[in-house]
């Protein structure tokens, strides 16, 4: 895998929540070619993936895989919560040629973390991909800390972290603890101190339309040039403050329409966004990227 900028990618569905594969072909070509990032993290999040079908994930792994294989680095997220179909989800990732997977923790019900323990060694022992654990306590409500870090990293096959919190003391003691493992920071508002800090590798969804922007970033911070970095680091959050009341998934696939991408609708129970706010969006996207460009143009 290399180090460097992932997009968590973004799907597109139809009017009718099926997947639109055409569209997705063109995504995941604009995330290589438009955006020139370093992986791709897909059926996470951004995919709406926990409103989707096993089906619908697997059809997105394998378009994806098309599309992006020996030009970028591919991690699949096969984690929900039939513990069947996160295995058959594996086996498809490896047949497509994906270089790692990854698998949210356990969710919903109360598992204690000897289960999540036990989900990963099962998950880890049936494939002979490199496996990410995908830490996201806001959503998942498990804690993590640095015992859960080092119990996971114990286990045979797994190479590394997804870290989903705002923590960068954490951060910083998993990096130093771990050195060999892969830490992928995963909350982009939050690149530059994650940086600093010592990663060298991140995985977020504003990458779709912004992966240039978190590129600067951690170029910059890797060259030890704070100030710049600063500066790329609040145009990004700009656009995220100002996106995410809007509905942050639903604004960046019309951003990808305005980069001339495509089209998608997201799953419900996300909802359609009013003419006015769509135009709000657009031009929030459009100031965000020129800004950027004329930084870039300013070196």
């Amino acid at each position: 895998m290399r180090k460097g900028i992932y997009a968590a990618q973004l799907v597109p569905y139809t009017g009718n929540g099926s997947v639109d594969p055409e569209t997705l072909r063109r995504w995941v070509r604009h995330n290589i070619d438009g955006n020139g990032l370093d992986g791709l993290y897909v059926g996470g999040s951004t995919g709406e993936s926990f409103l989707s079908s096993a089906e619908q994930r697997a059809l997105t792994l394998r378009i994806a895989a098309e599309e992006a294989r020996g030009k970028v680095s591919m991690i699949a997220q096969v984690g929900l919560l039939d513990y069947a179909e996160v295995l058959n989800l594996a086996d498809i990732a490896a047949e497509s040629g994906y270089d790692a997977i990854s698998a949210v923790t356990p969710f919903y019900y109360n598992f204690s973390f000897d289960e999540t323990l036990d989900y990963y060694r099962g998950l880890a022992k049936r494939t002979k991909l490199p496996l990410i654990v995908y830490v996201i306590p806001a959503l998942t409500g498990k804690p993590f800390g640095l015992a859960e870090a080092r119990r996971f990293l114990e286990i045979d096959g797994i190479a590394g972290i997804k870290f989903t919190t705002p923590d960068m003391y954490l951060l910083e003691q998993t990096l130093a603890a771990f050195p060999d493992a892969r830490i992928f920071n995963g909350y982009d508002e939050l690149l530059l101190p994650a940086a600093a800090t010592g990663a060298d590798s991140a995985i977020g969804s504003t990458y779709n339309i912004f992966g240039p922007i978190a590129k600067q970033i951690l170029n910059l911070v890797g060259r030890n040039e704070l100030p710049r970095a600063r500066q790329f680091q609040r145009l990004l959050n700009e656009a995220i403050s100002q996106l995410v009341p809007i509905g942050l998934y639903q604004c960046l696939k019309l951003l990808m329409d305005d980069a001339g991408s495509g089209s998608g609708f997201c799953k419900p129970p996300f909802r359609r966004l009013t003419t006015e706010e769509n135009e709000k969006a657009l031009a929030i996207g459009r100031r965000v990227k020129k800004a950027a460009a004329d930084l870039i143009a300013g070196s």
